[in-house]
């Protein structure tokens, strides 16, 4: 069966109401980086197949709900798979074979982001914040420069808590506020050592993975007994009682 095209306004207005930022201009840019690669008619039209469409929800779902910049989603793009059918299951139809193996639940200790080192002008810039606003985030504990001279210098994690903060401050909440999230990770993560400190003395190749192994564990056991927890506090509003 041929495959069936649609063009590049047809796909902004697919995709317009699950991502609010899509542009033309932007699926333009994807394509110059090298991520999409749709086919041309004669007339130089783009023409989009499914597959196209797929990959593009893809790269931008990456950008919003993981934060990964376009080099991380450039060098993972080759390890997915963009069939014509995916996306066209019926609504509460589950998937029946992941695409692939990065479909399962991730790594939580993985950030997906490479490495990286930012100055504050650029850290501004990344995640949409004021330079007040990413002092602010440093003045309460939130992010910290990787290097303290006279221009401090930010990493991957700060790039990732600065985007996460700049959602919370479009809502009203304030670095201050976040202060609570800070105190609750610090308590967590002191728990947590203390579950894997005996196979961190072993000092062996075994058992740095085995800690591995079960700071993963841990880690998405915890997340999940929080989220049902505040699922819990907040259902008066939700109506979820």
């Amino acid at each position: 069966m041929s495959a069936q095209y649609r063009s590049i306004g047809q796909v902004l207005d697919l995709l317009k109401d699950e991502f609010s930022d899509i542009s033309i201009s932007k699926i333009r840019f994807l394509e110059s980086q090298g991520l999409i690669d749709p086919e041309r008619n004669q007339s130089g039209y783009r023409k989009f197949t499914e597959a196209d469409i797929n990959r593009l929800r893809w790269i931008l779902e990456q950008q919003r709900d993981h934060f990964l910049p376009l080099k991380v989603i450039k060098e993972r793009i080759d390890f997915e798979a963009f069939d014509e059918t995916d996306g066209n299951r019926a609504p509460g139809e589950e998937e029946a074979v992941p695409r692939s193996p990065d479909r399962r639940r991730p790594n939580p200790l993985d950030s997906g982001s490479v490495s990286v080192s930012l100055s504050l002008d650029e850290l501004a810039s990344a995640s949409g914040l004021s330079q007040v606003d990413i002092m602010e985030l440093q003045k309460f504990g939130l992010i910290e420069p990787i290097d303290g001279g006279a221009l401090p210098q930010y990493g991957d994690e700060a790039v990732i808590v600065a985007k996460v903060a700049a959602g919370f401050l479009a809502h009203g909440l304030e670095p201050r506020h976040l202060r609570a999230y800070k105190s609750a990770a610090e308590r967590e993560a002191g728990l947590l050592e203390q579950r894997i400190m005996p196979l961190v003395m072993q000092r062996t190749a075994k058992s740095r993975k085995q800690s591995q192994d079960v700071l993963v564990e841990l880690i998405n056991l915890g997340s999940e007994l929080r989220l049902s927890l505040l699922r819990g506090a907040l259902a008066n509003h939700t109506g979820n009682r």
